[in-house]
């Protein structure tokens, strides 16, 4: 057969380049299946943590209204048997971006099925998940959307992984906080992040142990950030056992997201109300059902109020005698300062109000909760000596009760 010159030369160059293609189709096919490898493990990593279980899910459909509700807690162990440290109930009003925290201590005494006092803590190790969240609800009052729960070992666990956390992102201001930083190490490793995190000094209150606690989470939060891509199923591996929530990962960096620029100062901090009592030699914490009850109360209806934070003065409008000390001892008893009684301007108000004197109405929102039927006004005096001025009207002294 005959074959031109132009042919013979022009053969191999074709040949070579069909090879350099095939070459190019068969890297691309093996990055496309080690990507989808590499996606399938980190999913499956990430699954490990998220609870999927029907009772999680069956959380977030808990009635709420513009109210999230995040339960957060810590875990330890006691011997053999792990117990709840300490828990914190966020509480986000989405509709007008308020924040709360809830502190409840993990020695909380709750009444068990036996009808036995017992530390809410201790009964972890008994309980099922959907048990545990749902004592907790039962204590409160309040429907928890979302949970976190952390194992401290965690903290042991992801301190050696991450190779230390740098003592310098630790230290800021709380003089308590730096005292327990080993001067020696600059940056803590598992044992020494570990014991760092659950140690407080002996004079340290719960919100200043919080905050220390919140900067080495995040700071090991931002260790794992910076971590390569190809790390993070490896990384999530070694946290899974220590780390659940019904949430998933997106929604739990979302929500870091969310929360990363706030700090304590912005929240408003409530603690369990109640005394610390000695029971069959534990140091337990015993809740004032009736202020545990008023503190919800102001949760679930939106006044993120402290009635000890409000300054009253109750003025009578009505020309009934006494009425106004009558109710300055009813706020009294709700836990609010009345600073003044006295008689108002004149004695035809018909309807008793509850008149906001600051930059905000949330304080006569709050007072105005123990006063059926008060309207709530907003009058701000730059030299008022209270935060709110209730007038009494007639109509309190017609419906003290409201009904």
């Amino acid at each position: 057969m005959d074959h031109s010159r132009s042919y013979l030369l022009h053969k191999p160059r074709n040949t070579a380049r069909r090879k350099r293609k095939l070459a190019v189709a068969l890297i691309a096919l093996m990055l496309l299946v080690l990507t989808v490898v590499f996606s399938v493990n980190l999913l499956s990593s990430f699954r490990s943590i998220h609870n999927s279980a029907d009772w999680a899910r069956a959380l977030r459909l808990q009635k709420g209204g513009d109210e999230r509700v995040y339960l957060l807690y810590g875990i330890d162990c006691w011997g053999a048997n792990p117990y709840v440290d300490r828990l914190l109930l966020l509480h986000h009003d989405t509709a007008n971006q308020n924040v709360s925290l809830l502190y409840i201590p993990g020695n909380t005494l709750v009444k068990t099925e036996d009808n036995l006092p017992a530390p809410l803590g201790r009964l972890y190790h008994e309980l099922e998940g959907p048990d545990f969240i749902d004592l907790v609800q039962k204590l409160t009052g309040i429907a928890v959307h979302h949970y976190v729960a952390i194992e401290y070992q965690g903290i042991m666990v992801m301190g050696d992984y991450l190779g230390g956390i740098d003592s310098e992102l630790l230290r800021g201001g709380e003089e308590d906080g730096d005292i327990l930083l080993p001067e020696e190490l600059e940056r803590l490793k598992g044992w020494e992040l570990y014991r760092y995190f659950l140690t407080a000094n002996f004079h340290e209150q719960p919100w200043e142990h919080l905050k220390r606690q919140q900067k080495v989470l995040a700071a090991i939060w931002k260790g794992m950030e910076q971590k390569k891509t190809w790390h993070w199923p490896k990384m999530v591996r070694v946290l899974s056992p220590h780390l659940e929530t019904d949430l998933s990962w997106r929604e739990l960096t979302a929500l870091r997201d969310q929360f990363a620029e706030y700090d304590f100062d912005e929240m408003i901090l409530l603690s369990l109300p109640g005394e610390e009592k000695v029971i069959t030699g534990f140091h337990c914490w015993k809740p004032d059902k009736k202020s545990l009850k008023r503190t919800v109360r102001l949760l679930n209806e939106g006044y993120l109020v402290n009635p000890e934070d409000v300054q009253i003065e109750v003025l009578n409008g009505s020309g009934i005698d006494g009425l106004a000390a009558e109710v300055a001892a009813l706020l009294e008893q709700e836990g609010f300062q009345v600073t003044r009684t006295g008689n108002a301007d004149h004695f035809n108000y018909t309807e008793t109000e509850a008149i906001a004197l600051g930059k905000t109405v949330d304080k006569a929102r709050a007072a105005a909760l123990h006063l059926p039927g008060a309207s709530v006004l907003h009058r701000r005096e730059r030299e008022a000596s209270a935060d709110v001025r209730v007038v009494i009207g007639s109509d309190f002294a017609e419906n003290p009760d409201g009904s």
